[in-house]
């Protein structure tokens, strides 16, 4: 773990090197003896930082896909570095920001990193770290890196991937209640998530301190998905498009609540399914469409998680991106943009401050003529809007 550490704070402090602007433009403008360079030098020396940066978000990317490196990264101690970088590339809008949203991606299928990069605030404490107590180590075995959901650079490719699967065989309610998982939280620092008796006033401070600083994770997100929303009304594939697509996939794994751990059933010797923690496709993963959760996360943050999500403009943008996809559904194949906006909102309608937002966004409306169609996303549709009081509890 010390290696890892290493690795990944000379990396994030790089990165973050590479997005600074100020005294770093001027002395880009001169040689080192303090010669001015020329536009052709110029332009040299800045596509070269690029490359360099590509290059460092590229080795974060892969470093991120194993489990026990996500643990190391989001948990160790120079995560807040990692952050604070990737938040910065995405908030200058780089041509690299859809690497960074497909590293909070690969990250958050560690549930116990889904709160310490969905909250994150920039120094908010003195320290860069978010306004809880970092949660203990993930209690879960860890899953050999082949059976991992988690995006290398050369998988994604700019593909649009496979087929859809097919659509469950039996019906199921699109609300699914599983009890309540706790954990607990170390003691000393500020911790925000302890009382469980003031619950309304703890989830109240977390929206104000993260919706409050424009700077947090969560509102970097939300603005670039804002500014570069109108690339996704071409056909043609652009970086600023697939930071969209990305940051939705972010998105949909930190509002999945997964499923209940499996447990054995002394009467029958029946179990209940698990989490994703083998990536396997239980009826909420399918739904979601994300597969290989590692580890467990209460509800209680799940829930926590979405009504900071429907305060922002993400629930909008997500209905207005599959009511406006130019593509036909045949054309929503796994892990595109609409099938991932499909599966979010599958999972935000388990909410209900975020149904609420699906409702005002008119997510009703616009999934009517889509639940019709043959198929996961036909299914989809008729789940979320179940959820929404749209259609009967029973449907197929």
């Amino acid at each position: 773990k010390t290696g890892h550490g290493d690795v990944i704070g000379v990396l994030s402090a790089a990165l973050l090197a590479s997005t600074s602007t100020g005294d770093d433009e001027d002395s880009a403008k001169t040689t080192i003896d303090g010669t001015p360079r020329t536009k052709q030098q110029q332009s040299k020396a800045e596509k070269s930082a690029g490359d360099d940066r590509r290059l460092i978000c590229w080795t974060i990317n892969n470093l991120s896909i194993a489990y026990e490196n996500k643990e190391a990264i989001v948990l160790g101690e120079h995560s807040a570095t990692l952050l604070q970088a990737l938040t910065e590339v995405i908030k200058s809008n780089l041509p690299e920001t859809y690497l960074c949203c497909i590293c909070l991606l690969n990250l958050t299928f560690l549930a116990d990193a889904i709160r310490p990069v969905t909250f994150y605030m920039p120094s908010s404490y003195g320290n860069g770290k978010p306004p809880y107590s970092s949660p203990l180590r993930s209690r879960s075995a860890i899953v050999p890196a082949s059976n991992s959901s988690s995006l290398t650079i050369n998988q994604h490719s700019w593909s649009r991937g496979k087929p859809p699967t097919s659509p469950l065989s039996r019906s199921r309610s699109a609300q699914v209640n599983h009890p309540a998982r706790t954990r607990s939280s170390p003691s000393n620092g500020k911790n925000l998530w302890m009382s469980e008796q003031h619950e309304g006033g703890r989830i109240s401070e977390i929206c104000g301190l993260v919706l409050g600083n424009s700077s947090s994770l969560l509102r970097i997100v939300e603005r670039m998905m804002l500014t570069n929303a109108p690339f996704l009304t071409s056909t043609v594939q652009s970086a600023q498009g697939e930071a969209v697509r990305w940051a939705c996939g972010f998105i949909r794994n930190v509002t999945y609540a997964g499923e209940p751990p499996a447990e054995n059933n002394n009467g029958g010797g029946k179990k209940r399914r698990g989490g994703g923690n083998n990536g396997s496709n239980t009826d909420g993963s399918i739904l979601s469409g994300s597969t290989g959760r590692h580890g467990i996360i209460s509800n209680e943050s799940i829930e926590e998680v979405c009504i900071l999500v429907s305060a922002t403009e993400i629930p909008r943008l997500m209905v207005q991106f599959v009511g406006d996809s130019p593509n036909k559904t045949l054309k929503w194949t796994k892990d595109s943009l609409e099938d991932i906006c499909m599966g979010a909102m599958c999972n935000m309608a388990q909410s209900q401050s975020s149904r609420e937002a699906l409702k005002r966004a008119g997510a009703v409306k616009c999934l009517e003529k889509i639940e019709g169609v043959p198929g996961i996303h036909g299914y989809r549709a008729r789940a979320i809007r179940c959820s929404l009081g749209a259609l009967p509890l029973q449907f197929g």
